[in-house]
């Protein structure tokens, strides 16, 4: 069975229309594909795009495509492999401008074993979900709100989560029972060195996982790895992390005027899985 749609908006079951190809459910909610080639689930903005502009998407785009975050792409791939099926359905939540999508799209093409593997991205923010379409990420692109996701329930194989915050317990929702959840998390020492220029108390903490009650953690890897990468390099790395917001002109200007031999990158690779005592 493949991928199952609802109603965002009322939660009900959503149709295809043949013609026209767009969804919609019987309370007359519908549901477009973008000329751009996403689907909208949506309702129209009035204001000017959330999220990053054009400009900070395209210098993560470039920065992402130099090839730097290879480990993590190998790596993830090592574990889908070992964990997803034939004819599964994989989604990338919070997909951003679709790099990881693409990367790990191209990287199991080379499994055999793993054929018709559909690929779904899903973005809450319409310059990246854009972007994500214009760079030809493969499979179905969605422009929706993480809090109410256009899914139906248990319709999801394998989810991943890739150095964002999961939101609420939309993903668990569509996770399959039997279903499972790789999420990447940034360890104690992740940029450690941009860090540095924001808090003047920085201390090291052990790692903690906080995961949504009905999730269970079944495996954890560590991936740790340095890059050396220019001023301009790190501040695009920067503006990728939640706290980028605590930077100061400043702070940014040291930043960029400074080069970076072993900026460390330190993730945390944690599979999941639906605990069994919410399946009974």
């Amino acid at each position: 069975m493949g991928l199952e749609y609802q109603c965002p908006t009322c939660g009900l079951a959503l149709k295809q229309h043949k013609a026209s190809q767009g969804f919609y459910c019987v309370n007359k909610h519908h549901f477009d594909r973008n000329e751009q080639g996403y689907w909208v689930f949506t309702k129209p903005q009035r204001q000017k795009p959330t999220g990053d502009t054009r400009e900070q998407v395209r210098a993560k785009r470039f920065l992402l495509e130099s090839g730097i975050f290879s480990p993590l792409i190998d790596k993830l791939a090592e574990i889908i492999t070992g964990s997803i099926t034939p004819d599964a359905c994989l989604l990338d939540y919070e997909c951003a401008e679709g790099f990881f999508l693409r990367a790990l799209a191209s990287k199991l093409a080379e499994v055999e074993n793993l054929l018709n593997v559909q690929y779904v991205g899903v973005a809450d923010a319409e310059n990246a979900i854009f972007a994500a379409a214009k760079a030809l990420t493969p499979g179905i692109l969605c422009l929706s709100s993480s809090k109410k996701l256009p899914f139906a329930d248990n319709c999801v194989d394998f989810i991943t989560v890739i150095d964002r915050p999961l939101k609420g317990k939309e993903s668990v929702r569509i996770l399959k029972d039997d279903g499972t959840m790789l999420l990447v998390m940034p360890g104690p020492r992740h940029l450690w060195q941009l860090r540095e220029y924001i808090y003047s108390d920085l201390v090291e903490k052990p790692f903690k996982v906080n995961l949504p009650s009905a999730l269970s953690v079944k495996e954890t890897q560590t991936l740790s790895f340095t890059l050396s990468v220019t001023g301009e390099q790190a501040l695009t790395l920067l503006d990728m992390a939640p706290y980028a917001w605590r930077a100061n002109d400043k702070m940014k200007h040291d930043i960029q005027a400074n080069h970076f031999e072993s900026l460390e990158i330190d993730y945390v690779l944690v599979l999941a899985h639906q605990r069994v005592s919410e399946l009974l």
